[in-house]
């Protein structure tokens, strides 16, 4: 079977910051892992794309034999999250977090999880202690970013933004959140720079077309200082 593991931290923290507007509630009683038959009956969804069906008819004979497989809880919670089954995602990435501690990436993806159901408190502690185990880990200082983004502390973010940044330049939505982080503490100019880097670097059309979309707001917001100025500035004989 083909190798999950891979891809879940790339997926999961490609979510970018202004995405988490639609949140659900939850609590902690929520994340009880999801049992064989509440799996199974996902398969019987005509609606599933029928690749994803067959992966998770896959993952469900995979752990009837390996139980406790803490690798396939967090790829199966991968396949939740494209299946867009969030609450099952985070049952089974917390079953992952149980049965292997120590594993970074599993505590980045509960982090990021958690986040989208805006527990920022909870989310926050998942990826401290992602970056305990592993300090380089840019998928955990993403979703920390966009965390300290959530709760105000824009300098915060800024520093995490910066470091996967540095760590992977090639990768976009870290430009991305960092132009509204930018915005935020009032750095147009910086901001537009990250977004038009953005642009140059994602193949994502929808997210090109959001920064493209704010672009040009910036520019209008910065037309209607200068006009305002120069108003201010007639009106004083000057």
């Amino acid at each position: 079977m083909r190798n999950l593991l891979k891809i879940t931290a790339l997926l999961f923290s490609t979510i970018l910051i202004i995405s988490c507007n639609n949140t659900i509630e939850t609590s902690k009683k929520d994340y009880q892992p999801v049992v064989k038959d509440d799996a199974a009956k996902h398969l019987k969804d005509n609606n599933l794309d029928p690749e994803l069906k067959q992966k998770l008819e896959d993952l469900i004979a995979m752990m009837d034999e390996h139980p406790k497989s803490a690798k396939l809880y967090a790829e199966r919670a991968n396949l939740f999250v494209l299946m867009g089954k969030t609450m099952q995602a985070l049952q089974d990435i917390t079953m992952a977090v149980d049965l292997d501690p120590k594993n970074s990436d599993f505590h980045t993806n509960k982090g990021q999880l958690l986040r989208q159901f805006k527990r920022n408190k909870e989310a926050l502690e998942e990826v401290e202690k992602a970056i305990e185990l592993d300090s380089e880990s840019v998928g955990a200082h993403f979703n920390r970013g966009a965390l300290f983004f959530n709760i105000n502390r824009f300098e915060k973010a800024m520093k995490d933004f910066t470091f996967c940044i540095k760590a992977r330049p090639e990768v976009g939505p870290p430009y991305f959140n960092r132009a509204f982080t930018y915005e935020q503490l009032h750095d147009i100019e910086s901001a537009k720079k990250d977004l038009q880097e953005f642009i140059k670097i994602s193949q994502n059309k929808e997210w090109k077309k959001i920064a493209h979309e704010k672009l040009q707001e910036w520019d209008r917001v910065d037309y209607k200082i200068i006009i305002k100025d120069k108003d201010r500035l007639e009106s004083m004989g000057m």
